[in-house]
């Protein structure tokens, strides 16, 4: 079923950029269709720039070597590659005798150069071709020297070029001069004049800086819908990029969720971490006298192996968070505990470099001093010391007492317990298993012990299985046990019952 759930969460997580960009497709449309207006007002207004700037090389050229005699020179001039471009179509001279030439060879009567400014005046103006059989006009550029005029007549190709890009009959171009001699009111249209009368055309007004043109750009139906198809194409194209980000960022996610560091994080979230007690027994006596909360890992109704996770946890700085959580829920065990009967907590360096423990405790009122006591591991160094001695002496005038655990296996051993003040501490299993053997490290019990006994030290073995282990530690005075003889480690739901067992039959072991 989770697989099946993970199918769908992923075909939905593809689709759903491509359906929202689908429901927008409308807006998305429209807002493109403007975009495309724009775009092609921004190529008009570059490719008159450069027209402009072609015009400019070639005319100065032109106009400071004619002889204007319409010789070997001028048609060498007017027919010279250089001086065309995609926007000069043809070229020409008019003299002021009358005659005239042109880059095809004879004068041709293109515009009307009786109704130009006075002959007399050399400048610099625009004309149009006469307009003929309904066919479009075409701009004249002319220039005036000493009565003779140099033209150059304008080609329309370049601007039905860029009209008919990204689609044909998509855009209108309506050009009204701004110089003396041509009318206002003229206009020179490129493309279909029908788009302009469309109910929904869109327009854009504007003057580029080097044209003596007004210029209105039409857009109408066949671009917006271009527009609305582009739009679903590109849809499909990002809205599935952009799906399949969300399907890797997903997968991603659910692997790290189910990565270890992903799981403890969420089983923080959830909870799961609980104590196991296993029982500390006086072996005079049998009677119950504490306990060692080991952290355990509850998830889906079973437990994770503590061999699994803690080494991971400590390494990633987990292990504080998981403690915190572990000792709220042990505070909130104790009084289901007789009240002679202690709790032991496990900690790491980090507990006591810093005051995670001492905030925790304080926020709690300082819970059950005499019976919630701590194992500070020497397996792991304390790096700051000084920290740590603070944190233990206050906490010791809170009336809390502290274990060094695993004694002899790790840092510290001997010096932890002078400089930090601790008067019990923990025979670690690894040499209780030198019991009845010949092993060297049985050498090292016998003075561990020696040790506490001379040190007046209260001693604690773990690991005891056997009751040949016991009478060997009972014969050397050490009486408080913790092991798999008596008891396992288990929940307080499993505790409460052994422990009411254990009060019936006191002498049996577990």
């Amino acid at each position: 079923m989770k697989r099946f759930s993970s199918l769908w969460i992923s075909l939905l997580l593809f689709v759903l950029p491509i359906l929202v960009g689908l429901s927008l497709n409308q807006l998305t449309g429209s807002l493109l269709a403007q975009h495309l207006l724009h775009k092609k007002r921004s190529e008009i207004e570059a490719a008159m720039n450069d027209r402009q700037l072609a015009l400019e090389r070639s005319m100065g050229d032109q106009m400071a070597h004619f002889a204007f005699d319409c010789g070997e020179r001028d048609m060498i001039l007017l027919r010279d590659p250089k001086h065309y471009s995609r926007y000069i179509r043809l070229q020409g001279v008019k003299l002021a005798s009358g005659k005239g030439c042109s880059s095809l060879g004879p004068d041709l009567p293109l515009f009307d150069a009786d109704n130009l400014p006075d002959p007399g005046l050399d400048t610099t103006g625009l004309t149009a071709t006469e307009q003929d059989f309904n066919t479009e006009q075409e701009l004249v550029i002319f220039s005036k020297h000493q009565g003779h005029l140099a033209y150059w007549v304008l080609s329309n190709s370049w601007s039905h070029t860029i009209l008919e890009k990204p689609c044909l009959d998509c855009f209108y171009l309506e050009l009204i001069p701004l110089v003396p001699g041509l009318s206002r009111q003229e206009l020179f249209p490129r493309g279909d004049k029908r788009i302009k009368e469309e109910a929904d055309s869109l327009s854009l007004s504007f003057t580029p800086i080097s044209s003596q043109l007004q210029q209105t750009l039409w857009a109408g139906r066949a671009l917006q819908k271009y527009a609305q198809n582009k739009a679903r194409r590109d849809t499909f194209w990002i809205g599935g990029a952009l799906g399949l980000l969300l399907l890797v960022g997903y997968w991603l996610h659910r692997n790290y969720r189910r990565s270890l560091k992903g799981l403890i994080y969420r089983g923080l979230a959830r909870q799961e971490f609980v104590p196991f007690y296993q029982a500390v027994v006086d072996s005079r006596t049998r009677a119950v006298v504490g306990f060692e909360a080991l952290l355990r890992w509850e998830r889906e109704n079973a437990f994770t192996p503590p061999g699994a996770f803690i080494a991971y946890a400590e390494e990633q700085g987990l292990i504080l968070p998981m403690t915190e959580q572990l000792l709220e829920k042990i505070i909130a065990d104790l009084p289901h505990l007789a009240p002679q009967q202690w709790v032991s907590v496990n900690l790491v360096a980090a507990h006591l470099e810093h005051p995670h423990l001492r905030s925790q405790l304080q926020r709690h009122d300082w819970p059950s001093p005499t019976r919630l006591t701590f194992e500070l591991t020497e397996r792991e160094p304390i790096l700051d010391i000084q920290a740590a001695i603070s944190e233990i002496t206050l906490l010791q005038e809170k009336g809390y007492h502290f274990k060094l655990d695993d004694f002899g296996t790790g840092y510290g051993g001997f010096a932890y317990l002078q400089r930090l003040g601790i008067r019990q501490f923990k025979i670690d299993k690894m040499f209780i298993d030198t019991i009845g053997t010949d092993d060297p490290k049985r050498n090292l019990l016998e003075a561990i012990i020696a040790f506490g006994l001379k040190s007046s030290m209260e001693m604690i073995a773990e690991g005891v299985e056997t009751q040949e282990q016991v009478d060997y530690l009972a014969h050397r005075g050490v009486y408080l046990i913790q092991g798999y003889l008596f008891a396992r480690p288990m929940p307080l739901r499993d505790l409460l019952p052994w422990l009411q067992a254990q009060t019936a039959a006191p002498h049996s072991a577990g």
